[in-house]
C-alpha cells in the first residue's frame, strides 16, 4: 500500500482521518512497529488533512499526541516486563547497534533521554522500551514522556503548517 492509496482512501472516508491519525501516530511510537514505520506517514497524513481543509489543527495535533503517548508508555511497560527477553530475539540482534546507541544515550542523559529521544527517529520507538529496562519509574518516565510529547506537539504543529505552505 503506498501513501498516496491511503490519502486517497482519507480523502474518500473521512471518518476514518481521526483513527488514522491516532493509530499512526501509535505506531510510530511502538517499539518494533516504530523501527519499521517511517514517521513520514504520519507527517504527510496531518499535512493532507491540515492543507485540504479537511481537519483543522485543534484535532489533528491532540490526536497525534495521544496516539504517540501511548506508543511510548506501552513500549515503556513491554521494556520493563519483557526486555531482557525481547532483546535475545533475531529482530533486536539485527539492531544491535541502535540498541547500544540508545543505552549510551540513556546513560548521558537520564530521564532527558525521552525528550531527546523523541527527536531521533531510529530512537523514537526504542528509547522508551530501554528506558523500561532500566527501572526508571514509571511516574519519572510518564512526567518526561508528556514533556515531549508536548514539544512534539508543537514541532507538529510548525510541520504541519510550514509544509502545506510549501505545498
Amino acid at each position: 500500500m503506498s501513501l498516496d492509496n491511503v490519502l486517497d482512501f482519507i480523502a474518500n472516508n473521512l471518518q476514518y482521518s481521526y483513527l488514522l491519525i491516532l493509530l499512526f501516530a501509535f505506531a510510530e511510537s511502538l517499539v518494533v512497529v516504530g523501527s519499521i514505520l517511517s514517521s513520514a506517514i504520519l507527517f504527510s497524513i496531518c499535512v493532507f488533512l491540515y492543507n485540504n481543509n479537511l481537519l483543522d489543527l485543534y484535532s489533528i495535533v491532540p490526536l497525534a499526541m495521544i496516539g504517540a503517548h501511548a506508543g511510548d508508555v506501552i513500549s515503556f511497560v513491554l521494556g520493563k516486563r519483557f526486555g531482557p527477553l525481547v532483546l535475545e530475539t533475531q529482530f533486536f540482534k539485527k539492531r544491535e547497534s541502535i540498541i547500544e546507541r540508545g543505552n549510551n544515550f540513556i546513560d548521558r542523559f537520564g530521564q532527558l533521554t525521552v525528550v531527546l529521544g523523541r527527536f531521533i527517529p531510529a530512537m523514537r520507538a526504542i528509547v522508551p522500551f530501554l528506558i523500561g529496562m532500566t527501572g526508571m519509574e514509571f511516574m519519572k518516565f510518564y512526567r518526561a514522556s508528556i514533556l515531549a510529547i508536548s514539544v512534539w506537539g508543537f514541532g507538529l504543529i510548525i510541520l504541519t503548517t510550514g509544509l502545506s505552505s510549501i505545498l
